[in-house]
Protein backbone atom coordinates (compact mmCIF):
# COMPACT_ATOMS: atom_id res chain seq x y z
CA UNK A 1 0.00 0.00 0.00
CA UNK A 2 1.20 3.18 -1.06
CA UNK A 3 -1.28 5.70 -1.98
CA UNK A 4 -3.98 6.56 0.32
CA UNK A 5 -7.04 9.21 -0.48
CA UNK A 6 -8.89 11.28 2.32
CA UNK A 7 -11.96 12.85 1.47
CA UNK A 8 -12.94 15.16 3.82
CA UNK A 9 -15.42 18.52 4.08
CA UNK A 10 -13.31 21.79 4.37
CA UNK A 11 -9.93 22.50 3.04
CA UNK A 12 -8.68 24.20 6.57
CA UNK A 13 -9.40 23.47 10.33
CA UNK A 14 -12.90 23.71 11.93
CA UNK A 15 -12.54 21.30 14.52
CA UNK A 16 -11.16 17.86 15.65
CA UNK A 17 -12.19 15.98 12.77
CA UNK A 18 -9.65 18.56 10.52
CA UNK A 19 -6.35 18.11 13.20
CA UNK A 20 -6.96 14.24 13.16
CA UNK A 21 -6.58 14.08 9.42
CA UNK A 22 -3.78 16.73 9.67
CA UNK A 23 -1.73 15.17 12.31
CA UNK A 24 -2.69 11.76 11.08
CA UNK A 25 -1.61 12.49 7.10
CA UNK A 26 1.79 13.74 8.62
CA UNK A 27 2.64 10.37 10.58
CA UNK A 28 2.04 8.34 7.20
CA UNK A 29 4.13 10.75 4.95
CA UNK A 30 6.83 10.34 7.44
CA UNK A 31 6.43 6.72 7.45
CA UNK A 32 6.32 6.38 3.71
CA UNK A 33 3.11 6.75 2.53
CA UNK A 34 1.45 9.42 -0.01
CA UNK A 35 -1.56 11.21 1.58
CA UNK A 36 -3.96 13.25 -0.83
CA UNK A 37 -7.16 15.05 0.33
CA UNK A 38 -10.66 16.12 -1.57
CA UNK A 39 -12.67 17.81 0.22
CA UNK A 40 -16.20 19.11 -0.64
CA UNK A 41 -16.42 22.60 0.81
CA UNK A 42 -13.93 25.71 1.13
CA UNK A 43 -13.84 26.71 4.72
CA UNK A 44 -11.95 26.72 7.66
CA UNK A 45 -9.08 28.00 9.43
CA UNK A 46 -5.23 27.88 8.69
CA UNK A 47 -6.09 26.87 5.44
CA UNK A 48 -2.69 26.92 4.10
CA UNK A 49 -1.05 25.08 6.96
CA UNK A 50 -4.04 22.56 7.42
CA UNK A 51 -3.71 21.52 3.15
CA UNK A 52 0.58 21.66 3.61
CA UNK A 53 -0.12 18.88 5.35
CA UNK A 54 -1.26 16.29 2.43
CA UNK A 55 0.93 15.66 -0.82
CA UNK A 56 -1.57 17.09 -2.62
CA UNK A 57 -5.59 18.95 -2.14
CA UNK A 58 -8.20 19.73 -4.75
CA UNK A 59 -11.89 19.88 -4.91
CA UNK A 60 -13.71 16.32 -4.84
CA UNK A 61 -14.92 15.81 -8.40
CA UNK A 62 -15.63 11.81 -9.38
CA UNK A 63 -13.08 12.43 -11.96
CA UNK A 64 -9.87 12.49 -10.41
CA UNK A 65 -7.37 9.70 -10.80
CA UNK A 66 -6.80 9.79 -7.56
CA UNK A 67 -9.83 7.58 -6.83
CA UNK A 68 -8.76 5.14 -9.41
CA UNK A 69 -5.03 5.15 -8.87
CA UNK A 70 -5.00 4.97 -4.99
CA UNK A 71 -4.60 2.25 -3.08
CA UNK A 72 -7.44 3.25 -0.08
CA UNK A 73 -10.21 5.93 0.40
CA UNK A 74 -10.81 6.78 4.09
CA UNK A 75 -14.04 8.98 4.17
CA UNK A 76 -14.25 11.16 7.16
CA UNK A 77 -17.63 13.14 7.04
CA UNK A 78 -20.65 12.34 5.21
CA UNK A 79 -20.83 13.21 1.91
CA UNK A 80 -24.00 13.01 -1.19
CA UNK A 81 -25.24 9.46 -0.93
CA UNK A 82 -24.72 9.98 -5.08
CA UNK A 83 -21.34 10.57 -4.77
CA UNK A 84 -20.77 7.48 -1.79
CA UNK A 85 -22.18 5.35 -3.95
CA UNK A 86 -19.83 5.62 -7.37
CA UNK A 87 -16.67 5.15 -4.80
CA UNK A 88 -14.90 1.79 -4.80
CA UNK A 89 -16.01 -0.07 -2.14
CA UNK A 90 -13.19 -2.53 -2.49
CA UNK A 91 -10.81 -0.18 -1.25
CA UNK A 92 -13.12 2.32 0.77
CA UNK A 93 -13.35 2.92 4.59
CA UNK A 94 -15.72 5.20 6.47
CA UNK A 95 -14.29 6.98 9.19
CA UNK A 96 -16.71 7.74 12.12
CA UNK A 97 -15.77 10.88 14.09
CA UNK A 98 -19.29 11.90 14.96
CA UNK A 99 -23.02 10.99 15.89
CA UNK A 100 -24.20 12.66 12.64
CA UNK A 101 -24.84 9.13 10.81
CA UNK A 102 -27.41 7.72 13.51
CA UNK A 103 -28.50 10.87 15.16
CA UNK A 104 -30.52 13.40 13.02
CA UNK A 105 -29.71 16.24 15.71
CA UNK A 106 -26.11 15.43 15.11
CA UNK A 107 -25.70 16.11 18.65
CA UNK A 108 -26.93 12.93 20.03
CA UNK A 109 -28.85 14.30 23.28
CA UNK A 110 -32.48 15.80 23.49
CA UNK A 111 -33.17 19.19 22.41
CA UNK A 112 -35.16 19.66 25.98
CA UNK A 113 -33.20 19.31 28.57
CA UNK A 114 -29.88 17.82 27.19
CA UNK A 115 -30.30 14.80 27.88
CA UNK A 116 -27.86 12.34 26.33
CA UNK A 117 -29.17 10.07 23.98
CA UNK A 118 -28.28 5.90 23.79
CA UNK A 119 -30.93 4.31 21.37
CA UNK A 120 -30.01 3.16 17.77
CA UNK A 121 -31.68 5.22 15.09
CA UNK A 122 -35.64 5.65 14.53
CA UNK A 123 -36.77 6.51 12.01
CA UNK A 124 -40.20 8.52 13.66
CA UNK A 125 -39.03 9.13 16.52
CA UNK A 126 -35.61 10.65 15.37
CA UNK A 127 -37.57 12.70 13.08
CA UNK A 128 -39.49 14.42 15.90
CA UNK A 129 -36.48 14.93 18.27
CA UNK A 130 -34.64 16.88 15.32
CA UNK A 131 -37.64 18.71 15.27
CA UNK A 132 -37.32 18.55 11.33
CA UNK A 133 -34.20 21.24 11.22
CA UNK A 134 -32.40 18.12 9.72
CA UNK A 135 -33.02 15.44 6.92
CA UNK A 136 -32.48 11.91 7.51
CA UNK A 137 -29.11 10.19 7.84
CA UNK A 138 -28.16 8.24 4.99
CA UNK A 139 -27.55 5.41 7.25
CA UNK A 140 -28.13 2.18 4.88
CA UNK A 141 -25.92 3.94 2.26
CA UNK A 142 -22.82 3.92 4.70
CA UNK A 143 -23.53 0.76 6.19
CA UNK A 144 -22.27 -0.77 2.84
CA UNK A 145 -18.91 0.23 3.95
CA UNK A 146 -16.42 -0.90 6.53
CA UNK A 147 -16.32 1.35 9.44
CA UNK A 148 -12.73 3.16 11.19
CA UNK A 149 -13.78 4.42 14.95
CA UNK A 150 -11.16 5.22 18.01
CA UNK A 151 -13.03 3.95 20.56
CA UNK A 152 -15.32 1.13 21.84
CA UNK A 153 -17.72 3.34 22.79
CA UNK A 154 -18.03 4.45 18.95
CA UNK A 155 -17.56 0.68 18.13
CA UNK A 156 -21.00 -0.27 20.03
CA UNK A 157 -22.83 2.41 18.57
CA UNK A 158 -22.27 1.85 14.76
CA UNK A 159 -22.89 -1.94 15.78
CA UNK A 160 -26.33 -1.13 17.47
CA UNK A 161 -27.13 0.84 14.65
CA UNK A 162 -26.13 -2.08 11.97
CA UNK A 163 -22.89 -1.80 10.61
CA UNK A 164 -21.80 -5.31 10.26
CA UNK A 165 -17.57 -4.18 9.61
CA UNK A 166 -16.26 -1.85 12.43
CA UNK A 167 -12.65 -1.23 12.82
CA UNK A 168 -10.85 0.07 15.94
CA UNK A 169 -7.80 2.21 14.92
CA UNK A 170 -5.75 3.53 17.43
CA UNK A 171 -5.58 7.12 18.56
CA UNK A 172 -1.81 8.19 18.37
CA UNK A 173 -0.02 11.08 19.91
CA UNK A 174 3.76 11.96 20.54
CA UNK A 175 4.35 12.29 23.73
CA UNK A 176 6.06 15.11 25.39
CA UNK A 177 8.92 13.67 28.04
CA UNK A 178 8.87 17.05 30.11
CA UNK A 179 9.09 17.07 33.78
CA UNK A 180 6.74 19.92 34.81
CA UNK A 181 6.50 22.06 37.68
CA UNK A 182 2.41 22.52 38.87
CA UNK A 183 1.31 25.13 40.26
CA UNK A 184 4.78 27.44 40.70
CA UNK A 185 2.96 30.79 41.84
CA UNK A 186 0.54 29.04 43.96
CA UNK A 187 -2.80 29.24 41.88
CA UNK A 188 -4.44 26.40 39.63
CA UNK A 189 -4.45 27.57 36.14
CA UNK A 190 -7.38 25.49 34.38
CA UNK A 191 -7.66 25.22 30.25
CA UNK A 192 -10.45 24.67 28.45
CA UNK A 193 -9.64 24.31 24.89
CA UNK A 194 -12.30 23.35 22.01
CA UNK A 195 -15.14 24.88 19.82
CA UNK A 196 -17.26 26.91 21.82
CA UNK A 197 -20.52 25.28 21.18
CA UNK A 198 -22.95 24.06 24.08
CA UNK A 199 -21.99 20.51 22.93
CA UNK A 200 -18.03 21.34 24.63
CA UNK A 201 -19.68 22.22 27.70
CA UNK A 202 -17.65 25.61 28.64
CA UNK A 203 -20.63 26.94 29.90
CA UNK A 204 -20.80 24.13 32.72
CA UNK A 205 -17.10 24.54 33.54
CA UNK A 206 -18.45 28.05 33.96
CA UNK A 207 -20.59 27.38 36.55
CA UNK A 208 -18.18 25.10 38.32
CA UNK A 209 -15.48 27.98 38.57
CA UNK A 210 -18.14 29.88 40.10
CA UNK A 211 -18.51 27.54 42.97
CA UNK A 212 -14.37 27.40 43.53
CA UNK A 213 -13.11 29.22 46.58
CA UNK A 214 -9.34 28.65 45.49
CA UNK A 215 -7.04 30.84 43.70
CA UNK A 216 -7.33 29.56 40.31
CA UNK A 217 -6.90 31.44 36.05
CA UNK A 218 -8.45 30.07 33.42
CA UNK A 219 -8.04 30.05 29.73
CA UNK A 220 -10.85 29.62 27.33
CA UNK A 221 -9.11 28.79 23.90
CA UNK A 222 -11.38 28.38 20.83
CA UNK A 223 -14.06 30.32 19.22
CA UNK A 224 -17.69 29.58 18.24
CA UNK A 225 -21.61 30.53 18.54
CA UNK A 226 -21.22 30.53 22.28
CA UNK A 227 -18.59 33.39 22.95
CA UNK A 228 -21.17 35.71 24.24
CA UNK A 229 -23.18 33.57 25.87
CA UNK A 230 -19.87 32.61 27.81
CA UNK A 231 -18.52 36.26 28.16
CA UNK A 232 -21.55 37.30 29.66
CA UNK A 233 -21.20 34.57 32.16
CA UNK A 234 -18.05 35.80 32.98
CA UNK A 235 -19.65 39.04 33.88
CA UNK A 236 -22.60 37.56 35.75
CA UNK A 237 -20.08 35.13 37.89
CA UNK A 238 -17.75 37.98 39.08
CA UNK A 239 -14.76 36.01 36.95
CA UNK A 240 -13.63 38.72 34.42
CA UNK A 241 -10.15 38.70 37.00
CA UNK A 242 -10.06 35.09 36.36
CA UNK A 243 -11.26 33.91 32.72
CA UNK A 244 -9.57 34.78 29.61
CA UNK A 245 -10.66 34.19 26.22
CA UNK A 246 -8.34 33.74 24.02
CA UNK A 247 -10.30 32.67 20.50
CA UNK A 248 -9.13 30.03 17.79
CA UNK A 249 -5.40 29.21 18.43
CA UNK A 250 -3.72 27.60 15.37
CA UNK A 251 -0.82 26.01 17.45
CA UNK A 252 -2.87 24.88 20.93
CA UNK A 253 0.57 23.01 21.47
CA UNK A 254 1.93 26.15 23.35
CA UNK A 255 -1.18 26.04 25.72
CA UNK A 256 0.24 23.06 27.58
CA UNK A 257 3.59 24.30 29.29
CA UNK A 258 1.27 27.33 30.98
CA UNK A 259 -1.87 25.01 32.36
CA UNK A 260 -2.06 22.91 35.79
CA UNK A 261 -4.73 20.84 34.73
CA UNK A 262 -7.45 19.98 31.59
CA UNK A 263 -10.99 20.60 32.03
CA UNK A 264 -12.74 18.56 29.44
CA UNK A 265 -16.48 19.51 30.77
CA UNK A 266 -18.26 17.99 27.59
CA UNK A 267 -22.08 17.96 27.68
CA UNK A 268 -22.69 15.73 24.63
CA UNK A 269 -20.97 11.72 24.57
CA UNK A 270 -17.61 12.66 23.00
CA UNK A 271 -17.04 10.46 20.07
CA UNK A 272 -13.06 9.90 21.65
CA UNK A 273 -12.00 13.62 23.13
CA UNK A 274 -8.41 13.70 20.90
CA UNK A 275 -7.69 16.95 22.62
CA UNK A 276 -7.78 15.35 26.24
CA UNK A 277 -5.15 12.68 25.27
CA UNK A 278 -3.29 15.89 23.69
CA UNK A 279 -3.36 16.84 27.04
CA UNK A 280 -1.93 13.73 28.79
CA UNK A 281 0.96 13.57 26.30
CA UNK A 282 1.72 16.85 27.43
CA UNK A 283 1.95 15.69 31.11
CA UNK A 284 -0.67 17.82 31.56
CA UNK A 285 -3.77 15.82 34.32
CA UNK A 286 -7.89 15.45 32.35
CA UNK A 287 -10.38 16.06 34.11
CA UNK A 288 -13.35 15.21 32.37
CA UNK A 289 -16.99 14.41 32.55
CA UNK A 290 -17.90 10.52 32.08
CA UNK A 291 -19.08 10.61 29.03
CA UNK A 292 -18.61 8.70 25.67
CA UNK A 293 -15.27 7.46 24.65
CA UNK A 294 -12.56 9.33 27.26
CA UNK A 295 -12.67 6.16 28.88
CA UNK A 296 -10.28 4.94 26.51
CA UNK A 297 -7.76 6.96 28.38
CA UNK A 298 -8.98 8.87 31.62
CA UNK A 299 -9.04 6.17 34.59
CA UNK A 300 -8.35 6.47 38.26
CA UNK A 301 -4.43 6.38 37.36
CA UNK A 302 -4.44 9.33 35.18
CA UNK A 303 -7.13 11.94 36.20
CA UNK A 304 -10.43 12.27 36.94
CA UNK A 305 -13.72 11.09 35.86
CA UNK A 306 -16.95 12.80 37.04
CA UNK A 307 -20.52 11.88 36.78
CA UNK A 308 -22.09 14.29 33.80
CA UNK A 309 -23.33 17.41 34.69
CA UNK A 310 -22.50 17.34 38.53
CA UNK A 311 -20.82 20.96 38.49
CA UNK A 312 -20.34 20.79 42.58
CA UNK A 313 -18.54 17.36 42.22
CA UNK A 314 -16.44 19.09 39.49
CA UNK A 315 -15.57 21.88 41.85
CA UNK A 316 -14.68 19.61 44.59
CA UNK A 317 -12.36 17.92 42.44
CA UNK A 318 -10.36 21.18 41.38
CA UNK A 319 -10.27 22.43 44.85
CA UNK A 320 -8.94 18.64 46.11
CA UNK A 321 -6.17 18.81 43.30
CA UNK A 322 -5.17 22.57 44.03
CA UNK A 323 -5.17 21.45 48.06
CA UNK A 324 -3.14 18.06 46.92
CA UNK A 325 -0.80 18.79 43.97
CA UNK A 326 1.19 16.07 44.64
CA UNK A 327 -1.80 14.01 42.85
CA UNK A 328 -1.32 16.28 39.68
CA UNK A 329 2.24 14.87 39.56
CA UNK A 330 1.12 11.36 39.26
CA UNK A 331 -1.63 11.98 37.25
CA UNK A 332 0.80 13.31 35.17
CA UNK A 333 3.43 10.39 35.19
CA UNK A 334 0.69 7.72 34.63
CA UNK A 335 -0.66 9.59 31.47
CA UNK A 336 2.56 9.94 29.68
CA UNK A 337 3.72 6.14 30.53
CA UNK A 338 -0.31 5.10 28.82
CA UNK A 339 0.66 7.66 26.21
CA UNK A 340 3.52 6.05 25.03
CA UNK A 341 2.69 2.43 26.03
CA UNK A 342 -0.77 2.72 24.14
CA UNK A 343 -1.44 5.75 22.11
CA UNK A 344 1.96 5.49 20.24
CA UNK A 345 2.50 6.54 16.84
CA UNK A 346 4.23 3.31 15.69
CA UNK A 347 1.20 1.51 17.14
CA UNK A 348 -0.79 3.63 14.90
CA UNK A 349 0.92 3.43 11.37
CA UNK A 350 1.05 -0.54 12.25
CA UNK A 351 -2.24 -0.86 13.07
CA UNK A 352 -3.46 1.43 9.68
CA UNK A 353 -0.95 -0.34 7.07
CA UNK A 354 -2.99 -3.76 7.78
CA UNK A 355 -6.49 -1.76 7.17
CA UNK A 356 -6.67 -3.48 3.49
CA UNK A 357 -6.66 -7.27 4.92
CA UNK A 358 -8.90 -6.13 7.74
CA UNK A 359 -11.91 -5.20 5.14
CA UNK A 360 -13.17 -9.17 5.44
Amino acid sequence: MKNIVYIGKYNGVVGGIERYMQKSADVLRRNGLSVHYLYTENGGYDQEKFTGAFDSVQEFSLSTDLLTDCDLIIIHNIIPVEIMEQLPLEKSFFFVHDHNIYCQRHHYYTPVGRKNCHRKYNKLVCKICSLGRNSAPPLAAYRKFPALVLSDFMLKNLQKNGFEKVVKLPAFIRSESVRRSFMPDGVLRILFLGQLIRGKGADLMLKTLSKLDIPFSCTVAGDGKDRIMLEKMVEKFKLCDKVHFTGFVSEPEKLWSDCDVFFFPIRWQEPFGLVGLEAMAHGVPVVAFDLGGVREYVNESTGELIPEKDIAHAAEVLKQLYLHPERLGGFSGNGLELVANKFSEENFVERFKKLPEMRS
